[in-house]
């Protein structure tokens, strides 16, 4: 049998370059430990504070570094706030030096300039959800608010708390959206303040919806519709709400399914054009009765045109089906 054993310098020349490899591996291991435990340190370090451009007091008296640091370090005073101020700025330099004197390092992300300023309402919010949702559901019964939201656009002093609500002042064309904007006025003994909020309501509105396909010219009946609730944001304007009386004649082509609207009717009037009626026409004690016929469609109590049977035109009001007072 033959033996081939490789050369003996050989294998101390492997051996060493091995243990030089070794020594690479474990240096390149250590550092890259070092720099892990150097990036913690640096990510839990107190440079991760900052001092914001504003920040909600809502009645303190003084700020302190809690408000600032969320309550992650010491706590310690920073400035006294004025009284019956809604907003207050100061130099973000006087509030850096109160960290710098307690070690503590912050990043200033303010501009220079700090605010501090009120953000609840310090009025009755109960009394004017109140009031909102009663001239809501007045304009439309079917209405159902799950929730409503009052915000101001900007802050108010916490003075108003000692006044209270007068009146709510909100449009018309207002109330036929989810979303909006609206005053109240506010009073104590003789002085009378106006402030602007908006509200943001969750809330569902019954409509009616086509339940077939409607032509042109057809008046519509119960059968043809459907009552169903949407979301009060998807209301379109003039949609109808109720149940119809008879007199809504289709225009134009509803698909089934549509949200019926006033813009797809027109309604039928009391006494059409063309129908003949008695016109009263006094003269002090004398009262004369003319036959006419009516130059436009009405309803009782509207001023129209009428012709008489010897071809004079007048205006008249409509005060029955049958009659009408000439208007001289």
């Amino acid at each position: 049998m033959i033996l081939f054993h490789p050369p003996s310098g050989n294998s101390s020349v492997v051996e060493h370059d091995l243990a030089k490899v070794g020594v690479a591996s474990s240096n390149l291991v250590s550092r890259s430990i070092l720099i892990f435990l150097f990036m913690l340190s640096f990510l839990n370090s107190s440079d991760k504070f900052f001092l914001k451009e504003s920040y909600c007091v809502d009645g303190l008296k003084n700020v302190t570094a809690s408000l600032i640091t969320k309550q992650k370090t010491k706590n310690f005073f920073i400035l006294k706030l004025p009284l019956n101020r809604a907003k207050y700025t100061v130099s973000s330099l006087k509030i850096l030096s109160k960290f710098r004197e307690n070690d503590i390092n912050i990043t200033d992300l303010s501009k220079g300039v700090v605010l501090f300023k009120n953000c609840k309402i310090p009025i009755n919010l109960k009394k004017i959800k109140s009031e909102l949702i009663y001239k809501f559901k007045k304009r439309f019964p079917s209405l159902h608010i799950k929730k409503i939201f009052i915000t101001s656009p900007s802050s108010l002093s916490p003075n108003l708390s000692f006044y209270h609500i007068e009146k709510i002042k909100l449009r018309q064309s207002t109330l036929n959206h989810a979303k909006g904007s609206f005053s109240v006025i506010l009073k104590r003994a003789k002085k009378r303040k106006q402030v602007y909020l908006k509200y943001d309501m969750d809330a569902t509105i019954i409509i009616l919806k086509a339940n077939y396909s409607l032509r042109n010219g057809k008046i519509l009946q119960n059968n043809d519709y459907i009552k169903t609730r949407i979301n009060f944001y998807k209301l379109p304007a003039r949609a109808l709400r109720d149940s119809l009386q008879n007199g809504y004649i289709v225009k134009g082509y509803i698909r089934k399914g549509s949200i019926l609207s006033m813009n797809n009717f027109k309604i039928k009037k009391a006494i059409l054009k063309g129908e003949y009626i008695k016109a009263i026409l006094k003269d002090g004690n004398l009262i004369l009765e003319i036959d006419s016929h009516l130059l436009s469609d009405a309803n009782i109590g509207d001023i129209v045109q009428i012709r008489t049977v010897a071809g004079r035109v007048y205006k008249a009001k409509i005060v029955s089906l049958k009659t009408a007072l000439i208007q001289e």
